[in-house]
């Protein structure tokens, strides 16, 4: 009886591991949908574009979508770290388009089954609270000279019609709507994302995330789906006593965040003192009276708690007395500070990590200053000599042609070769009491510094141009540039380009037409650094010129997707 028993266990084994062998040696079963493919809008309507995909299948899956929208034919292949069952995001596609979208899935032995259907998708187009969708016209690309990936940026809307004079409609008709749009390299809307509040500065992060900052003193970080996974305020403004998110003990935020390598972020800040027997008018220094005044601080804010973490004030290191033209204009007072004059006018910060410091440009000192973090002390001034006193040898010495200082400047940027790199809105290019430019005679332009710090000299090293020439615009608000790193080639956003005009008047106060009196459109090109070639060009208008569309600045950024979780896109013929 033993043998025998030993002998059917053993005939078990063997029939055991044969069929083991067997099995092995036969072909996976291919994936099976256990729940057909649909494929809808998105649910959060603030990103409406979004095409959202949802199956599922017997086993873990890639996903190979083939996309055809008539004018072009490409495949999106996800890996098995997206999971059909709970959605994979359609992101890429353009607006007011019929999509048809076939579906394949893939296991991890190669078997592959199609969905027989098609499925069908038309991303909504942008719907403001006019009625009328912005005109985005494109006149130039060039795909294979462009920086790979996309351009990001924020649009605005204004009243022509200068601010002392809006009605509370009006304000409101403009601070009540923004959006963030994106162009593929051939200028197409193929992402956009619409807020209930005016949006300023704008940036990503490198898991792919938007850092935007909106007027109401908030800053934002979204996904590429419109969901708010941060929100920041200033608790300091009662205004936002009933508002979510991180507070930060700060009375206002206001223009570009910025993100440290520590992430941690750099802001803004403005903060008011009374000063005694202060300007009353810019461009009539005799006119004298005591009022509130705006200063600007830098703070570092840790991003999961808002505690302030390092602060600088210019109120400590600079004179209010030096005053820049529109510091007595109604920049504050139309934001919810009656009679606050615009000393500072912080509109963009920066970090540099090789040596602790920070850079901050002060639109109305017409000037970026290089500030060491550690002891507070200015490193130098990019700006305008005079009225700096104990700092005055700190003002960087120009060196090499041509060379022309920027005024009322726009975020600087720290670029991959070196350089700083700003807009220049060439507003007036005077300080008072100085004669200044009329806006007939004003242009504005990106450019390029290079700064040695041994020397305390600046080189201007490119600008798009150096005086008015045909095609350039006056942008005198707002408005971006940016070196890109991988072309070298240069971004030059211009927020707001309009007719020059004779006669056009630069006071608020004054009679006739002012500057902002007249139809205006924004703009945004790349340019070729060697040899200064448009390579790209936008032009977002209102064709009945009944509102002016600015574009407040922008960005290129290189995919739609989390970095490592990019799906791998391939054209079809």
């Amino acid at each position: 009886m033993g043998d025998t028993s030993m002998i059917r266990r053993a005939s078990f084994l063997i029939a055991a591991c044969l069929a083991l062998a067997l099995s092995s040696a036969l072909p996976a079963a291919a994936p099976v949908f256990t729940k057909r493919p649909t494929l809808g809008p998105n649910t959060n309507l603030r990103a409406p574009m979004v095409g959202m995909l949802r199956f599922s299948t017997d086993q873990p899956v890639t996903t190979i979508v083939s996309l055809d929208d008539r004018s072009r034919r490409w495949e999106m292949e996800f890996d098995p770290s997206w999971d059909p069952s709970k959605g994979i995001p359609l992101i890429g596609l353009e607006a007011d388009v019929r999509h048809e979208v076939f579906v394949s899935v893939r296991n991890a032995a190669g078997e592959t089954t199609r969905f027989p259907n098609k499925l069908v998708f038309v991303p909504q187009p942008m719907i403001t609270a006019t009625g009328a969708e912005p005109r985005i016209r494109v006149t130039k690309t060039s795909p294979q000279r462009t920086e790979p990936g996309y351009t990001l940026f924020v649009l605005r809307r204004a009243v022509p019609i200068r601010p002392p004079y809006r009605s509370a409609g009006q304000f409101n008709f403009m601070r009540q709507w923004g959006a963030l749009l994106v162009l593929d390299d051939h200028g197409r809307i193929v992402w956009r994302y619409e807020s209930d509040a005016r949006i300023s500065g704008i940036d990503q992060f490198e898991d792919g995330n938007i850092l935007f900052h909106r007027a109401d003193n908030r800053t934002l970080e979204v996904d590429l789906l419109g969901n708010v996974v941060n929100q920041w305020y200033a608790a300091r403004n009662p205004e936002l006593a009933s508002s979510v998110g991180v507070g930060i003990d700060v009375q206002t935020l206001h223009h570009q965040p910025h993100e440290m390598p520590n992430g941690n972020f750099l802001a803004l800040t403005a903060n008011a003192r009374m000063v005694k027997s202060y300007y009353d008018d810019a461009f009539d220094l005799s006119k004298r009276r005591d009022r509130m005044v705006m200063g600007d601080d830098i703070i570092e804010i840790d991003r999961k708690t808002g505690k302030v973490l390092w602060r600088w004030s210019a109120w400590d290191h600079l004179d209010p007395f030096r005053i820049g033209y529109e510091a007595t204009n109604a920049y504050w007072p139309t934001r919810g500070f009656p009679d606050h004059a615009d000393w500072t006018h912080g509109n963009g910060v920066a970090y540099d990590a090789a040596d602790d410091s920070v850079l901050v440009s002060f639109r109305t000192q017409e000037a970026i200053l290089k500030i060491d973090r550690k002891s507070g002390q200015v490193k130098w001034i990019l700006g305008r000599p005079g009225g700096w006193g104990k700092l005055e040898s700190k003002v960087l010495r120009p060196v090499g042609q041509p060379f022309l200082w920027p005024s009322h400047q726009h975020n600087p940027q720290l670029s991959a070769f070196g350089t700083i790199v700003v807009y220049d809105n060439g507003f007036l290019r005077a300080r008072p009491p100085e004669p200044w430019s009329t806006p007939d005679q004003s242009f504005s332009r990106g450019v390029e510094f290079k700064v040695d710090e041994k020397a305390m000299t600046v080189r201007q090293v490119w600008s798009s141009h150096d005086g008015p020439v045909p095609g350039s615009c006056f942008s005198w608000a707002m408005s971006d540039a940016r070196r890109l790193p991988k072309t070298g080639n240069m971004f030059i956003v211009d927020a707001i380009c309009a007719d020059r005009e004779r006669g056009l008047g630069v006071d608020e106060s004054e009679a006739g037409k002012y500057l902002n009196e007249v139809p205006s459109y924004g703009r945004i090109r790349e340019y070729d650094h060697a040899n200064k070639e448009v390579l790209f060009e936008v032009i977002i208008e209102d064709p009945n010129e009944l509102t002016a569309y600015e574009v407040f600045g922008g960005l290129r950024i290189p995919s739609l997707y989390p970095p490592g979780r990019a799906p791998k896109i391939r054209p079809l013929p």
